[in-house]
This record gives structure tokens, sequence and C-alpha cells, in this order.
């Protein structure tokens, strides 16, 4: 019975550490093209919306952003000018994942 309590006591012990605030790391917002707007460089901003009575929200373009269309991956021009082509509604699919802390554009899903 003392065997079973001090592995008890034990656990606990062990688990107080991981008692912790949870911090959100990476946000993925869903949206549509239609509320999506693509800057000229990749050094810029990205600004979208989620709906049409929202606040847009702008993240950071890097170099090291990544870019997909259609399940491809694509450099910033091609995806800057594939998009520009989509023919923009609310029907079509949007992914943008960001930092939460830096507000820097990790991927930006298209149509997937």
């Amino acid at each position: 019975m003392n065997v079973r309590w001090g592995v008890l006591l034990f656990a606990l012990c062990v688990s107080v550490p991981a008692i912790a605030d949870i911090r959100i790391v990476t946000r993925a917002v869903e949206t549509s093209t239609a509320y999506m707007n693509v800057p000229v460089s990749d050094n810029s901003r990205l600004s979208f919306k989620t709906c049409d009575d929202c606040d847009f929200i702008e993240v950071r373009l890097t170099p090291a952003t990544q870019y997909f269309m259609r399940g491809a991956a694509l450099t910033f021009g091609d995806f800057r000018k594939q998009f520009n082509a989509l023919r923009r509604s609310n029907e079509d699919y949007a992914l943008v994942t960001f930092d939460a802390a830096t507000n820097a554009a990790t991927s930006v899903r298209v149509a997937e």
C-alpha cells in the first residue's frame, strides 16, 4: 500500500513542472481568395480577412515563406502570377499560416 502511495506522489511531483500556460506559437487562418491581397514583392505584407465585416489581418512575408497553389510548391513570383490569374470568389479556399509572436508568414496555401 505504501509503495502505491509513493509511486502516486512521485508521479504527481514529476508532472508539476508540466503545468504551465499554453502558448500559441503558430496560427493558421482560413480565408477565401476574394478576401486576400497578394503584394508585389516577397518582402512585403500579405493582407486578408475572414469575412465581409471582419477587419484585415496583415502578415509579413519573408524569404522563408512557402507558397502552394493546388498542392504544388511555387516561388513567390509564380505564386503571384497564378493567384492573379484565379477567378477570385468566396468558394476558393486559402490558408495562411504565420508565427503568432512575430506575424511572419510561414506558408500560404491556395486552392488545395
